[in-house]
């Protein structure tokens, strides 16, 4: 007998498994068995704000969106949490490709959440099937994809690839490394110079994290940041980065912008935290994730930090649906175009289309535009044509330890001007 979860009906974790293991030791020849891993985003975000009886209904609803979403003969099955599987028996690789494209677009579905229309934003791991593997080390396969399509955070399946375990372990070893880093002062500061455009003035610092591994040597933040978000860590890192960004602000420094997580913008005490931190709240922007503003309690905290006079910055404009329509609400002052535009207006006039519109959009909003990834005099020249006066990178510098500031505020020749 079969044994379901009585929660969302599909099969419990047990059964799954059992399912998964005489899959694996049944496929000696043709198309090998598939599993594919779907972990929601945030999803403890969501039971915080929603409350845990809403939080059932939406996993019952996810559930129903992967039956419907399977061929006949694959099955799905909860493993625990917010965590779902699908076992797809027998399946060539296009089909496997279909299927989880599939399952992806599904659970872009709205729900109803007590009368609220919400997505169940997830991320997706896939892994085929080889001679010799057992269950479980399948699903294990499929897990490690699983991990790596939620750094990506680019609302694509990632599919297991040959090295994927020793990347695992890497990973392992380096989250008890910060753990250490967080609490031991391996952590240090630099700072993103952002330049007012065709002048080389410089109007802001963009507070960014480093780590100097006592082994390892410099880790770059694509590498530990990703590692911090998923593992809970980035809520002390990021406490730890707004405390030292006042710590180290000087009275003759422009504003400086610090990054702040969705989670930690999720702590019911960030804005009492901010206000215990921030002695010059006019003088501090925090930067906050593009896809916060779909967030309720992350814009409320937002306006419950504005009010103490501390500005908002949305970073990375246009890396993701959905956060146009809340410029129209949300407590924003600041937003950063992605930096992948700023690449492409040199070349695509369509793209250059896009940026003139958002600038001339955040004007009439009364919203500060800055330009990221500026790496040409070309490039900033367009982008002052297109309605930026503000912008940021490697043309004008790169980070900057916090020794180096008063240079380029004593010698603004330092930063490159446009031309």
């Amino acid at each position: 007998m079969e044994e379901t979860d009585q929660l969302t009906g599909v099969l419990s974790r047990a059964t799954f498994l059992r399912r998964v293991d005489e899959a694996a030791a049944a496929y000696q020849r043709g198309n090998p068995p598939a599993v594919l891993v779907v972990g929601l985003d945030d999803f403890t975000g969501v039971n915080d704000v929603l409350g845990y009886d809403t939080g059932d209904r939406i996993l019952a609803a996810v559930a129903g969106l992967l039956r419907g979403a399977v061929r006949d003969g694959d099955v799905a099955g909860r493993l625990g949490g917010d965590q779902f599987a699908v076992l797809a028996p027998d399946i060539t690789v296009p089909a496997l490709e279909d299927l989880a494209d599939r399952i992806q677009v599904s659970l872009a579905s709205p729900i109803d959440a007590d009368g609220r229309p919400v997505s169940a934003r997830a991320g997706i791991g896939v892994a085929h099937g080889a001679p010799g593997d057992t269950g479980g080390a399948l699903l294990g396969k499929a897990d490690m994809a699983l991990r790596r399509a939620k750094d990506r955070r680019q609302g694509r399946p990632a599919h297991y690839e040959s090295g994927m375990k020793r990347r695992f372990l890497d990973q392992a070893a380096l989250l008890e490394g910060l753990h250490e880093a967080v609490q031991g002062g391996q952590l240090e500061l630099v700072y993103q110079p952002i330049v007012q455009l065709g002048e080389g003035r410089l109007t802001g610092l963009e507070a960014l994290a480093r780590w100097q591994h006592p082994a390892r040597g410099p880790i770059m933040p694509g590498d530990f940041i990703p590692v911090a978000e998923r593992s809970g860590l980035i809520v002390p890192l990021g406490r730890w980065m707004l405390a030292e960004a006042c710590r180290q602000q000087e009275p003759d420094w422009p504003e400086t912008y610090v990054n702040v997580s969705a989670h930690q913008l999720r702590e019911p005490s960030f804005a009492d935290e901010v206000a215990r931190t921030v002695a010059e709240p006019a003088r501090l922007i925090i930067e906050v994730p593009e896809e916060a503003l779909a967030e309720h309690v992350v814009v409320d905290t937002l306006r419950a930090v504005r009010e103490q006079g501390v500005r908002v910055s949305l970073d990375d404009f246009g890396s993701g649906p959905g956060s146009l329509p809340a410029l129209a609400t949300a407590p924003i002052d600041v937003l950063k175009l992605h930096g992948s535009m700023t690449e492409q207006i040199i070349t695509s006039p369509r793209q250059a289309a896009v940026a003139r519109a958002v600038a001339a959009l955040a004007g009439e909003l009364g919203i500060v535009a800055v330009a990221k990834a500026v790496e040409s005099a070309a490039q900033a020249e367009l982008l002052h044509d297109l309605g930026y006066r503000q912008g940021m990178g490697f043309h004008y510098a790169v980070p900057q330890p916090a020794r180096a500031i008063p240079l380029f505020l004593a010698n603004e020749a330092l930063l490159t001007p446009m031309g």
